[in-house]
C-alpha cells in the first residue's frame, strides 16, 4: 500500500483541486447525448402535463355545456306549463269545476265612500273603512 508521506500545503492542495475540476465537467459526447435526453423528457413531460390539463378542461366544458342545454330545455318546457296553466280557457274550466260562476249584473254592488279631508300625511281618524262584503248595509 502506497502512502503519500509528504505534507501538501492548503494553496497546493487548492490548486490541485483546481487543476481537476475541468476533468469533472468536461463533457464528452456521451454526456452531451445523456443531458440531451434529459432535456428532451423533461420538455415532453411538461407538454404531455399540459396536453392533459387541456383534454381535462375541455371535457368540464363540454359537461357543462350539455347540462345547459338540458337546463333550457327544462326551462322551454316549464314555461309552456305555465302558459297553458294561466291561459283564460283553463281558468275558466278549473272555476266551473269548482263550482264557480261568472258573476251576473245583478250581483255587483259598488260602495261609495265620502271624499273626507284630513292633513298632508295623516290619516283621517273618522274614515269610513271597508270591512268587506258586497251588500250596502
Amino acid at each position: 500500500m502506497a502512502v503519500n508521506t509528504q505534507r501538501m500545503s492548503p494553496i497546493a492542495g487548492a490548486r490541485a483541486r483546481r487543476l481537476e475540476l475541468p476533468h469533472y465537467l468536461r463533457l464528452e459526447g456521451s454526456r452531451y447525448l445523456l443531458g440531451l435526453v434529459a432535456i428532451l423528457s423533461l420538455m415532453s413531460l411538461i407538454v404531455l402535463l399540459q396536453t392533459g390539463a387541456v383534454a381535462t378542461r375541455g371535457y368540464a366544458i363540454a359537461r357543462l355545456e350539455a347540462e345547459k342545454t338540458q337546463l333550457l330545455r327544462e326551462r322551454t318546457i316549464l314555461l309552456e306549463r305555465q302558459a297553458r296553466a294561466q291561459s283564460l280557457d283553463r281558468v275558466r274550466y278549473q272555476a266551473e269545476q269548482l263550482g264557480l260562476r261568472p258573476v251576473q249584473p245583478d250581483q255587483v254592488r259598488y260602495l261609495s265612500l265620502p271624499q273626507v279631508q284630513s292633513p298632508p300625511g295623516m290619516m283621517a281618524a273618522n274614515a269610513p273603512v271597508w270591512r268587506g262584503g258586497l251588500h250596502n248595509e
